[in-house]
């Protein structure tokens, strides 16, 4: 359980901050398109990093 939470942080983590610097810095982007962009970097960003950091750790 705690693994599976920790992934789902880390993401949520990624989805935010993808999503603040498409927000932040690419301002022509329209909002329909920088959630969906935001939320499939995030999961595949935050899963990549969790799966790094496991099996650095195990």
């Amino acid at each position: 359980m705690t693994r599976t939470l920790i992934s789902i942080i880390v993401m949520a983590l990624c989805f935010a901050g993808i999503y603040w610097i498409i927000e932040t810095f690419l301002p022509s982007i329209p909002d329909t398109y920088a959630l969906p962009i935001s939320v499939l970097l995030g999961i595949t960003v935050g899963y990549f990093i969790f799966i790094q950091i496991d099996n650095r750790i195990g």
